[in-house]
């Protein structure tokens, strides 16, 4: 064990040293977060589109839900019974309301749901046929955010990082156009349907999805619509993820909560791996003072001999 550590103490210096700078100027979110929350696209996997965030809510609970602004921006929501429909939808928790502004003239169906089961959670692709709706498009919405400040810069490389989570200024979030047919073919219903998912990583059973409809005009385009939904999609962004906080570092942390034994704890940090890497030396200067002294005493006792 002497002799490996005497062959590669040098190695074992530069890394505990790497590993106390590492230390030093992390923050404590970072060495003690054990998850981390991004907006996406995909609920299987993950996708390019998804985008790092802080959570300002607790998506699975129901106190959290209820306390759910009624009131953004100029828009007002109504609840809607949801006894039973949770168990239906496979969902642990849901939120359901109808969300009204004096400025349209249609209001938008805005939901929150949560499984503990991936299993079981439906997704709208799998539950609006299960309603009776025929999906006639599918696509994807890249919609702006004007107030960024909620989205996490990643340690890694813009535009993408190495974990697939991209710094957009937008969220990607999945579109579906369904309708609903009478016996003979016609259509009696067509929605605009704008949704995306929430998850919790590196590993976690749960899901979580925020979806957006609206009902639109059974012919014709839905441009209209579908930008209502949209916008009302960028005003409730605020109420379920919170601004980025800058954390102090720990070696900040150390200094301001008491100087004099921050600074010699920090002293200390670097003193053990420096003395690592400097190992040799450090044991050829005690073996010279140690052979200087055997000297010394050797003089004095031959001179007090005489």
């Amino acid at each position: 064990m002497r002799r490996f550590f005497e062959e590669y103490h040098r190695i074992i210096g530069i890394l505990l040293l790497s590993f106390v700078i590492i230390l030093l100027f992390s923050t404590p979110s970072m060495i003690f977060a054990k998850s981390f929350t991004t907006i996406g696209t995909e609920l299987s996997h993950a996708s390019s589109d998804e985008t790092l965030v802080r959570s300002k809510i607790d998506f699975g609970s129901n106190e959290h839900m209820k306390a759910f602004p009624k009131e953004i921006g100029n828009w007002w929501g109504t609840d809607y019974e949801t006894v039973g429909l949770a168990e239906r939808l496979g969902a642990d928790v849901l939120l359901m309301r109808a969300y009204s502004n004096p400025d349209f003239y249609q209001p938008v169906f805005f939901l929150i749901m949560q499984s503990n089961n991936r299993s079981s959670f439906h997704p709208p692709i799998v539950c609006y046929p299960a309603l009776g709706y025929t999906i006639v498009e599918e696509g994807k919405e890249e919609i702006p955010i004007q107030d960024v400040s909620w989205v996490e810069e990643p340690l890694y490389t813009k535009p993408l990082t190495k974990t697939g989570i991209s710094t957009n200024r937008t969220i990607s979030a999945k579109k579906l156009v369904v309708v609903k047919e009478s016996p003979d073919g016609t259509v009696t219903e067509r929605r605009v349907v704008l949704y995306y998912y929430v998850k919790e990583k590196p590993v976690s059973n749960k899901i979580t999805m925020v979806r957006i409809s609206a009902l639109a005009p059974l012919d014709g385009s839905y441009d209209e619509i579908l930008n209502i939904c949209e916008e009302f999609m960028v005003e409730t962004v605020p109420c379920m993820f919170e601004p980025r906080r800058k954390d102090p570092s720990v070696f900040s942390l150390l200094l301001a909560s008491n100087p004099a034994l921050g600074t010699v704890t920090i002293l200390l940090l670097f003193l053990v791996p420096l003395a690592i890497i400097f190992y040799p030396q450090i044991r050829d200067m005690q073996r010279r003072k140690y052979v200087s002294r055997g000297g010394q005493r050797s003089k004095i006792k031959r001179r007090y001999n005489k």
